[in-house]
């Protein structure tokens, strides 16, 4: 990973996208819940990022800053669906529509065994369930295995508190799945 401040007018951003992009897929995806808008997440922040670079400063790293664009226009792109939408589709929910017409839903990958399918897919609804001040923390952190220090970087929010909002997010979770037990 590049840390080495650059000016705007040094960047290939092409190349800076192409290196990128998967790190920024990952973010949108656990903001987005769903990876159809995730890449459409991208695509716009990618955009923005074009068009703005003229006011990229250097005093951070390029993933960083566009990781930044990526949560604002994820934002902006969940209060476009709150309008339209009266509920979120959760992952357990999501089809892929192809050409012909035909749908398949959409399989999460076999995490080797640990948990049974079932027990998968709570999990997973639960995560979904959380506010996004506390899900995309720890998703940042459990699935897309960003440091501490990323998160607050892309999340623009202090350490202390990423760590906080984890700590809460497991607690929430705990206790939603305590309470499924019973």
């Amino acid at each position: 990973m590049k840390t080495v401040a650059v000016r705007a007018e040094d960047i290939d951003f092409e190349a800076a996208a192409r290196e990128h992009r998967s790190f920024l897929l990952q973010i949108a995806v656990a903001s987005a819940r769903n990876p159809i808008d995730a890449e459409d997440i991208v695509q716009e922040a990618l955009i923005r990022g074009f068009r703005g670079l003229k006011r990229f400063r250097g005093d951070c790293p390029l993933r960083i800053w566009l990781s930044r664009i990526v949560v604002r226009v994820a934002i902006n792109h969940h209060r476009s669906v709150a309008r339209r939408l009266k509920r979120w589709v959760f992952f357990a929910d999501l089809e892929t529509v192809h050409q012909d017409g035909s749908s398949q839903a959409f399989e999460p990958p076999d995490p080797a065994g640990v948990f049974d399918r079932e027990a998968l897919m709570d999990i997973r609804k639960h995560v979904n369930r959380l506010p996004d001040e506390f899900r995309m923390p720890l998703v940042m952190l459990a699935v897309e295995g960003l440091t501490i220090p990323e998160i607050a970087g892309v999340l623009e929010i202090p350490e202390g508190t990423v760590k906080s909002r984890i700590f809460y997010a497991r607690k929430r979770l705990k206790e939603a799945l305590q309470t499924r037990k019973k």
